[in-house]
């Protein structure tokens, strides 16, 4: 997730191709996710699935877990199939997990989908 990010700045660049920008957006909703249920997880995320096979949109809800022996986030789609790994999501913006010793956020983060 880190290669998504301006080294300088450790957000989004401003001048970033849409369909990277489409593909940073949605594996940062699932590490939000994740990382914001953790440690007893939900792994019904309520991130539609991206896919559109034979130009349909997939009407699936992606479905993700933290895979505590590597650190990676383990996604896939129950409908179409569509699955991966996410790694490098640790303190990257997306990264809602919380550290002991820092402080609690004043308010819940929003999700919209």
């Amino acid at each position: 997730m880190r290669h998504y990010l301006d080294e300088e700045t450790a957000d989004l660049p401003e001048a970033i191709p849409e369909r990277v920008l489409s593909l940073a957006v949605f594996f940062g909703a699932i590490v939000a996710w994740v990382t914001d249920h953790l440690p007893q997880g939900d792994s019904l995320t309520n991130v539609p699935c991206r896919r559109s096979p034979g130009r349909r949109r997939c009407r699936g809800e992606i479905v993700a877990e933290l895979d505590r022996t590597s650190g990676h986030i383990v996604w896939h789609c129950p409908l179409c199939g569509d699955n991966g790994l996410i790694h490098g999501w640790e303190d990257t913006p997306w990264d809602r997990q919380h550290h002991p010793g820092a402080a609690p956020t004043s308010t819940s983060p929003a999700t919209t989908h």
